[in-house]
């Protein structure tokens, strides 16, 4: 739908089949989104110095990679309740996966993130790291509060305020991109 969406608003919108089906795929997802960027951005129809990125739920920590060494092409990075801290019992603290630390590099680049009010404690409390540390770093995020959803709540919460969210995070990620 998102992809639909962008569409819809007069940019190219692609969806990416990452093969994250397990905590120890992060790798194999992480180089199939790299690798479909790449492809993305060759195809004539696209212009490949203007790209933003989104990224959903357990996809957050793949974030590391683009917030550690943002490309000179990348426009903004979006993510939507996304996972930015590696849940404890997830064994990945040390990897690279990890967005609260690697935000730190993220430089200039523009941060949308779509927060959900009900979600779960230890997403939300790495969500709550990840602010302090771009906080700190000066990394500029644009958060959009959905405060009655829940995780996945575009399908879960369908209501005025989860159309809103979804549309103000379309219009943010669209102002960066047409800069």
């Amino acid at each position: 739908g998102y992809a639909r969406y962008a569409a819809g608003n007069g940019v190219v919108g692609a969806v990416v089949a990452h093969r994250l089906h397990d905590l120890a795929d992060y790798e194999r997802a992480a180089a199939d989104v790299a690798d479909a960027v790449e492809r993305i951005r060759a195809d004539p129809r696209v212009d490949g110095d203007r790209v933003a990125l989104w990224f959903f739920s357990g996809g957050g920590p793949i974030t590391a990679d683009w917030l550690g060494a943002p490309p000179p092409w990348l426009r903004c990075l979006a993510a939507t309740y996304p996972v930015l801290a590696p849940l404890p019992n997830w064994g990945m603290s040390g990897t690279r996966f990890h967005p609260v630390r690697a935000v730190a590099k993220a430089g200039d680049l523009p941060v949308v993130l779509t927060r959900v009010g009900l979600e779960m404690p230890e997403i939300a409390a790495g969500v709550e790291e990840f602010l302090a540390a771009a906080e700190e770093c000066g990394t500029g995020v644009e958060v959009v509060d959905v405060p009655h959803g829940h995780h996945g709540f575009e399908t879960r919460d369908v209501t005025d305020e989860s159309r809103d969210a979804v549309r103000r995070a379309m219009r943010a990620v669209l102002k960066h991109l047409r800069r």
